[in-house]
């Protein structure tokens, strides 16, 4: 009996694995256990007959289908994508890059070039501008098509959960699209924080040269900026402070002065991540925030201290002369200060140095 079951179950791993294939594991030994389990002829051909019967496999399916995958015991999410990624190994999409620098322009009979193929495949999707500009409207009248395109396809797609979760599990940027790869959800986190650092303006200018990588990069920029001053004044503010709640803007100095304020009274209404708006649209946003007093924490490095830099000095991360970083901030001080606010300046090398007496005059500041 032993004997019989042992035989059964390694034709039955025999059939799936050589005739079956692509069986998701779960559904695979089910499959074994089951047929272990009923009265099933120890033959492979009956075997197989029998598992495609029970998983419904009764015409051929390609794998780039759905079907092909969902029929094998994956799930919606995991099928779309098998689908998906089977499609693309056997042909290049017109909306790749790839498939326009593989050939001949027919305007200059010669091979595109990466900047034409961007053209190219970026005018088949009404959500951008080459779209809009292939058919024969001006760049200003393109764009402006092109995002009311895209807020109605967003607008549509939020209305409908099914049409999100494809969105989702089909961009790098969302969890959703790593999991649905088998990643778990700790790793797949990761993965998308490791994706959204890729976008740079280094890596635009490695990816695509500096001239049209700085146009990708300012284009990036620019849209982001649209996108954020569409927005409410409190939903732009809710964001702003958010980005402290992930540590991606809050330093241990700013944290102290906090901790230092609250110790003074802790009733006092501080504001971390203080935005102001001026002419509705650009914002400026403030470290410190204490009724009608603000204070800034100014890092050495990305401030560019006086006591540390010429003038001439280029930030190697910013790009900015050091002129141009301290006339930045000072425009952003002295609008503060035409909104009715008081401002205090605090050096990240003066804290270091002392930082008690810092603390100290921060306190007296606001008492003032």
């Amino acid at each position: 009996m032993v004997q019989h079951k042992n035989s059964l179950k390694n034709n039955c791993i025999h059939v799936i694995d050589k005739n079956i294939k692509n069986i998701k594991p779960d559904t695979r030994q089910e499959l074994i256990d089951e047929i272990l389990s009923v009265d099933v002829k120890n033959s492979k051909k009956e075997i197989e007959k029998y598992i495609r019967k029970k998983l419904g496999l009764n015409k051929r399916r390609a794998k780039h289908t759905k079907d092909y995958w969902l029929l094998r015991g994956w799930s919606e999410d995991e099928s779309y994508v098998k689908a998906k990624e089977n499609k693309q190994k056997n042909c290049k999409s017109v909306y790749s890059r790839e498939f326009w620098l593989e050939r001949i322009n027919p305007a200059t009979s010669k091979p595109y070039t990466v900047e034409e193929a961007d053209f190219e495949r970026n005018s088949r999707r009404p959500i951008r501008k080459e779209y809009w500009i292939k058919k024969g409207y001006k760049k200003d009248e393109a764009i402006k098509l092109a995002e009311e395109t895209k807020n109605s396809n967003n607008e549509k797609g939020s209305k409908n959960s099914a049409t999100s979760n494809v969105r989702k599990i089909t961009s790098k940027r969302c969890i959703e699209y790593y999991v649905a790869r088998g990643y778990s959800e700790k790793e797949a986190k990761e993965l998308v924080s490791k994706e959204q650092t890729f976008f740079s303006k280094k890596i635009c200018i490695e990816q695509y040269g500096e001239k049209r990588g700085l146009e990708i990069w300012q284009e990036r920029q620019d849209k982001w900026q649209k996108t954020l001053n569409s927005k409410p004044p409190e939903e732009i503010a809710r964001i702003n402070r958010s980005k402290v709640s992930k540590g991606r803007t809050v330093s241990k100095a700013e944290t102290d002065i906090i901790t230092e304020i609250k110790k003074f009274d802790a009733d006092l209404p501080v504001v971390h991540q203080h935005t102001l708006f001026k002419n509705n649209k650009k914002q400026y946003i403030y470290d410190i925030a204490v009724n009608n007093k603000i204070i800034e924490y100014h890092g050495d490095f990305w401030h560019s201290n006086p006591k540390k830099y010429s003038p001439d000095y280029i930030n190697p991360r910013t790009n900015l002369k050091a002129s141009e970083k301290w006339k930045k901030d000072q425009e952003k001080i002295d609008f503060a200060k035409t909104q009715g606010y008081d401002v205090l300046v605090v050096w990240e090398s003066d804290f270091k140095e002392n930082k008690k007496e810092i603390l100290d005059k921060c306190i007296q500041f606001l008492a003032q």
